[in-house]
Order: C-alpha cells, then sequence, then structure tokens
C-alpha cells in the first residue's frame, strides 16, 4: 500500500512499507516517488556507467553508478534500483527470490541515504534525540551503540529525531537536524531495553531481523543540534564509570571522518563536498568521546550522565 510521510526534509512517497508515522495525505506533493518496477535480472556485475560507490568486504554489497539516464545503485542480493537524473523518482526492481522486506530496510535507509547525498545534503551516520530544546546526536559505526544509546535516553524522557541516518541543515548555527526514522532497529540482543520504559513501546521485526521499538518521536522539525557523542562500548570489567571527554576539532574530524553514512564513495565532488560539510559541523558543533561500560544491563545513571557531560541537563 503506498503511504507519503515526511523523512530527512524530504517527502517520500513509497509503494514499500517505511514504518513511520509522520503519515501525510496522499494528494501532498512529493520530493521522491519509490516506485515498484519490473522484476530485475540478479547478476554479480558492476551496472554501466560511471562508478559514485562500491562497497566490497567479504562479498560485493552494492555498486552506485551514473550514466546518461539517471542513477542506477544495484543491491546485489536483493535488487537494482534507478534513480532518474532529477532524484525525484526511485524505481525499485526486485530480484528473483529476494525478501520484500530487506528491499523495504534498503529503501528507508541506503536509497535515501544516496539521494539525499547527491542532492548535496549534510548527511551523519547518527541517531538523534530531542532533549529540551535541543538535540544530541550519536555518531559510529555499524554496532557502536548509536540506537543502543538513543534508545536509552529515550527510556529516560527523550524524543526521538531519527534512527541511523541524520540530515542536517547548516544553513542554520548551531545546525539544524531533520526529522527521520521513528523507530530504533536495534540488534537481538538490545531489544530487551523496552522494559526499561514506563510504557512499553511498539515492537516488530525488521526485514533485516533487527528489533524495531516504536518510541516517542519528536514533532519538532529543525532542532539545534547541541552536540555529537562517538560511543566507545567498553565491555571489559575494569570500566565501571563512563567516561566522556571533548574532543579537539583535530581528533574530531578525523574520527567523525571513519564513520559516513554510505562507505565506498569514489565520486570526488561528493567526497569534497562532505569533507568540507564536515569541517563546518565541527567548528560549530562539540564533538566528545564516550567510554561506556557496556550492558545489558545498562547502569541507571547513564542517560543523566550523558546530558549532563554535553551540557544538557
Amino acid at each position: 500500500m503506498t503511504s507519503t510521510t515526511r523523512l530527512y526534509g524530504l517527502t517520500v512517497r513509497s509503494e514499500l512499507p517505511l514504518h513511520q508515522n509522520r503519515v501525510l495525505p496522499e494528494q501532498t506533493p512529493v520530493d521522491l516517488d519509490i516506485v515498484l518496477g519490473d522484476p530485475g535480472l540478479r547478476t554479480d556485475e558492476a551496472p554501466p556507467g560511471r562508478v559514485l560507490l562500491h562497497l566490497q568486504v567479504d562479498r560485493q554489497y552494492y555498486t552506485a553508478t551514473q550514466a546518461d539516464g539517471g542513477y542506477l545503485l544495484r543491491f546485489y542480493s536483493t535488487c537494482d534500483v534507478r534513480i532518474n537524473l532529477e532524484l525525484d523518482v526511485a524505481t525499485v526492481h526486485m530480484f528473483e527470490d529476494a525478501d520484500p522486506a530487506i528491499a523495504a530496510v534498503l529503501a528507508g535507509g541506503t536509497v535515501l541515504a544516496f539521494v539525499l547525498a547527491m542532492r548535496g545534503k549534510v548527511v551523519l551516520h547518527a541517531s538523534a534525540v530531542e532533549i529540551g530544546a535541543a538535540a544530541l546526536a550519536f555518531v559510529g559505526a555499524s554496532g557502536m551503540g548509536k540506537s543502543t544509546m538513543a534508545t536509552l535516553l529515550c527510556a529516560d524522557g527523550a524524543n526521538l529525531i531519527t534512527d541511523d541516518l541524520l540530515c542536517l541543515d547548516l544553513g542554520q548555527n548551531p545546525p539544524t537536524c531533520a526529522l527521520g526514522a521513528t523507530e530504533l532497529r536495534l540488534r537481538k540482543a538490545a531489544g530487551d531495553l523496552s522494559a526499561r520504559f514506563d510504557t512499553t513501546p511498539g515492537r516488530r521485526t525488521t526485514g533485516d531481523a533487527r528489533d524495531a521499538l516504536a518510541v516517542s518521536p519528536s514533532s519538532t522539525e529543525g532542532l539545534p543540534l547541541a552536540g555529537i557523542i562517538i560511543p566507545a562500548p567498553d565491555h571489559s570489567a575494569e570500566l565501571t564509570a563512563a567516561k566522556i571527554e571533548k574532543l579537539d576539532a583535530m581528533t574530531a574530524f578525523l574520527l567523525l571522518s571513519r564513520f559516513p553514512r554510505l562507505l565506498g564513495w569514489e565520486d570526488e565532488t561528493v567526497l569534497r563536498r562532505q569533507f568540507q560539510q564536515l569541517g563546518d559541523i565541527i567548528d560549530r558543533v562539540p564533538v566528545f568521546m564516550a567510554r561506556l561500560p557496556w550492558g545489558p544491563p545498562f547502569a541507571d545513571e547513564l542517560p543523566s550522565v550523558i546530558r549532563h557531560a554535553v551540557g544538557l541537563g
């Protein structure tokens, strides 16, 4: 069923379920249409055109190319996504036997991140929460605890701005945050954090086998970003309390540059723009490293310690 929602500063109409609760009337003018096209042919060959983005680790994950007719984003195990040059229509061509639920996860994450980046928007690999009249973001690679930390803050009374993908507006000082995902996608071991909420949040299993918690979402567009935390989970028994330190500009830049939302950019224009954007963010937003004693269980006082460390107590 087609739905229209507001995500990352875009009005998105999608034939794949995005599982967001900021639903808009169907007649609302849209910035991006995500539609289902004819079935695609599974292949290990890179798509034709100039390579913009390519990720291969133990296997090929995705490649994005640009040709005369637009862009092609190939997810080698799931689907091809053809995007027009205007970046306002993304057509998903499912491969035979591929899971549509995985395609929905990709559409709401990687595809939107690609469209935003190609439009020149500022995209961070981050989850963010609303605390008072400001935003706090957690930035890091997959598995570093971004969603877990956002969940702990939301259980302590914060509202969710976004999970896993944060779009910023650098035209404001400090930069402001666009509202994004209204669910927190957690690995199964972290899904039990739902017990920390006074009212148990809605819960479902995503196409990539995560626990998605529907927590209280923020309704305030454009909250100023008061701070960025890079979580560093510590599983040892030696660390008994969180250690949070503000980073100097160079260290902050070097660390944040390691955690792009999309890995594998090869396009020089995009890379140059992202480095400039990152420098602009660091000039205006304090960045902290947080060594955290990792649970479960997590210390009850951890959310309060984090808020006070960044000046949001």
